[in-house]
């Protein structure tokens, strides 16, 4: 029922009308205060709506008196409206041509010379959408595209892929900056792979900028992805002053967004495809390999300056006997940042694939049967807050931190991961006892509050 009235109505008719005609096409001949009961209207709005659908030939009155009106069938009806748009659209032709061909063309010919900036207000979405697509289909050289949360939808359902398709083969470059998700992911897949798509998690701005001549810019958007938009205003602009300033405005945001592909990856799949930022610490890193090449690494390795402190039943654990840490952290590479970095990254992507679930509890269950079952330990969380989590028996050392002590240091970054993606908040291990695994339970703690937010 929805589906049909929204149809009738982008064929043209009013929403009380849309509702006569359903009304009618499934009750038996009326009187115009019986449809007005059944569709929630005024005897004398639902008469004078009826009269103004008997004048299209859209219903059909008796000669009863008092008079009842009789409908068609739906399909009746869109044939109806068919044909009227068809002669009313072959009559503007025939007087288009009459006018261009008669004593009127001087006149017709006279060309509008505008120099000023100018901004037309178009309502209603379905005819915002159709000046997209006149302006799309004329554009030469360049179209900017601004698609908020469902403006992809808006667009296709006006025929949007076929004009962005020929447009492509004019040889119009074409960007789309989007927020995409879930639901709107597989109508970009669509597209033709020579437009450039990239997300933007936080754009709201629906627009169209086309050869840095004219512009289209939404100021209000109904929210409701399938509603009507009656409500909906853009304005039209033909200003070069202000296209230039949007076009600055757009690079910026083409800058700050990401490539669709990673967008699409992190959706879809629940991976992070971004390359993994790090730094390798101050000063001249060229000064810190000289110094280490001609001085040896072991002369210079200063055991008190070590990157992380291990304990082994309470005795502190030397790294004289990993000569790759103290190779790097002779070049000022710090190799616990490193592995936390790596970490995060993973810890990120578990939290991600098993975003679907909402309530947190359920979350970190899921979670910690799948961290038991890649063999990294027990998980264990506090209370329902995740003020504290607990690992036991990670052996991420395999037995041995005095040789590999560190790489805990991985494990630590992916719970640090996990609380990022999952509640926005940054951690860090305040509590860690590293030990021989066969003579002594390992563990390290993780204290947070899940209020503070990073």
């Amino acid at each position: 029922m929805t589906s049909i009235l929204l149809r009738l109505e982008e064929s043209g008719l009013e929403i009380k009308q849309a509702q006569i005609v359903v009304d009618l096409a499934s009750n038996p001949p009326s009187k115009a205060s019986e449809v007005g009961k059944r569709i929630g209207l005024s005897r004398m709005d639902a008469y004078n709506s009826l009269r103004k659908l008997q004048e299209q030939g859209l219903v059909k009155a008796t000669l009863d008196k008092p008079m009842r009106f009789a409908g068609n069938t739906i399909s009746e009806v869109f044939k109806l409206l068919i044909n009227k748009q068809k002669i009313d659209l072959q009559r503007m032709e025939e007087h288009l041509d009459e006018l261009t061909n008669g004593p009127a063309i001087a006149l017709m010919s006279v060309e509008s010379h505008v120099n000023e900036a100018t901004f037309s207000v178009i309502k209603d979405r379905h005819q915002i959408m159709a000046t997209f697509e006149s302006l799309l289909a004329e554009a030469e050289s360049k179209v900017w595209l601004l698609l908020g949360k469902w403006g992809i939808l808006h667009f296709l359902r006006i025929g949007g892929q076929k004009v962005l398709d020929d447009a492509v083969e004019r040889g119009v470059e074409i960007k789309i900056v989007a927020c995409v998700d879930k639901k709107t992911v597989r109508f970009f897949d669509e597209l033709s792979p020579m437009i450039e798509i990239r997300h933007h998690e936080e754009l709201s701005l629906q627009g169209a900028f086309i050869d840095d001549e004219f512009g289209i810019q939404f100021v209000y958007s109904e929210e409701n992805p399938t509603g009507r938009g009656r409500e909906d205003t853009a304005l039209l602009i033909e200003s070069s002053e202000f296209l230039k300033a949007q076009s600055e405005l757009l690079q910026i945001q083409w800058a700050v967004a990401s490539s669709y592909s990673v967008a699409r990856a992190r959706i879809i799949d629940g991976e992070m495809t971004e390359p993994l930022q790090y730094s390798l610490g101050e000063g001249s890193f060229y000064a810190k390999l000289k110094d280490s090449l001609a001085n040896g690494i072991s002369d210079n390795f200063d055991p008190n300056n070590a990157i992380i402190e291990l304990r082994n039943s309470g005795q502190k654990i030397g790294s004289e006997s990993n000569p790759e840490s103290q190779a790097l952290s002779m070049l000022g590479i710090d190799v616990g940042d490193l592995l936390q970095s790596v970490g995060k990254r993973i810890g990120r992507e578990l939290a991600m694939k098993i975003n679907d679930v909402e309530d947190d509890n359920e979350f970190w269950d899921r979670l910690a049967k799948q961290w038991k079952g890649l063999g990294m330990g027990e998980l264990i969380i506090s209370d329902d807050n995740v003020s504290k989590i607990t690992v036991r028996n990670g052996n991420a050392c395999g037995g041995n931190p005095q040789e590999n002590g560190i790489i805990c240091l991985l494990d630590e970054g992916i719970i640090a991961g996990i609380m990022q993606e999952r509640h926005g908040i940054t951690v860090i291990s305040n509590h860690r006892v590293c030990s021989d695994c066969s003579n002594k339970d390992c563990y390290y703690e993780i204290e947070c509050d899940i209020a503070d937010k990073a």
